[in-house]
């Protein structure tokens, strides 16, 4: 992606994710600031507007809008810190990213013990602050145990179902079946791995998530800038509005899949 591309769709809302690679480990809040810093330079260089909340969103001057997310959990040490972080805009969470931390484990740990005491404390006033809480990374028990706890609709920013290919980052049919009852959305990632290696596979997957009923729980994770490889057929931002033209579904419902299911989860803001 890119704000040029990005800025000749009427409106474009991005996603950005301050991603907390794992080798940041032992300065986690100081990377994070970092790249919560660099966000805010390139956005205001682009003229975006940074939205935190709704009404942001609904009344921003530009034709391109953000978000700014937390991908890993461990700049999170103390409540205070989950605090500094929606002070700085995070309004999305991925407590983990592959691995294991000291909120719950990720999707590549053998030895999974889900949340721990203190993870619980974490979504719990996720929740409190309207901080969306993303399972995309998390593994199978600490899933189930966000999902337990959690009383806000939950988001799979950036997955696809397992049901068409075995990765073990993808959502199981009962997976996606818990976050559609709980209000969520899932978003629907482009990396071949996930999805396969052409824009056809990725339209099979929002046509099996529709099959369970994701009506309302769909919309388009892809993944920009976050993966080694994309499908034949995407190539980058520019490329959107080709995966929607190619829905076999009606206008309306394809606008709630480009948009509308995602602009449900942030009237929560």
């Amino acid at each position: 992606i890119d704000a040029e591309r990005m800025g000749k769709y009427e409106s474009y809302t991005q996603v950005f994710a301050a991603f907390i690679d794992p080798v940041y480990k032992e300065c986690a809040m100081d990377r994070a600031k970092t790249i919560i810093e660099r966000f805010y330079m390139c956005m205001e260089k682009n003229n975006i507007t940074v939205c935190r909340n709704y009404s942001d969103w609904i009344n921003a001057k530009t034709a391109v809008k953000a978000f700014l997310s937390l991908e890993g959990g461990e700049p999170i040490q103390s409540l205070s810190d989950l605090h500094e972080l929606y002070d700085m805009g995070v309004r999305m969470i991925a407590p983990t990213w592959n691995f294991k931390n000291q909120l719950a484990c990720g999707i590549n740990e053998e030895q999974e013990t889900g949340l721990t005491s203190f993870g619980r404390e974490i979504i719990k006033e996720m929740n409190r602050l309207n901080i969306i809480t993303d399972v995309s990374h998390l593994g199978q028990k600490s899933f189930y145990d966000v999902a337990e706890i959690s009383e806000k609709p939950l988001c799979a920013s950036h997955s696809c179902a397992k049901a068409l290919n075995g990765h073990r980052r993808n959502l199981t049919d009962e997976q996606f079946k818990i976050i559609k009852a709980s209000g969520g959305v899932v978003g629907v990632n482009y990396y071949t791995e996930f999805a396969g290696n052409d824009i056809s596979d990725v339209v099979e997957h929002i046509k099996h998530f529709m099959s369970l009923g994701g009506e309302e729980n769909i919309g388009l994770g892809s993944d920009f800038d976050g993966v080694e490889s994309l499908p034949n057929g995407i190539s980058g931002v520019q490329d959107t509005e080709k995966l929607i033209k190619m829905l076999p579904y009606s206008t309306e419902i394809k606008e709630k899949i480009a948009y509308k299911n995602f602009a449900r989860l942030i009237t929560m803001l």
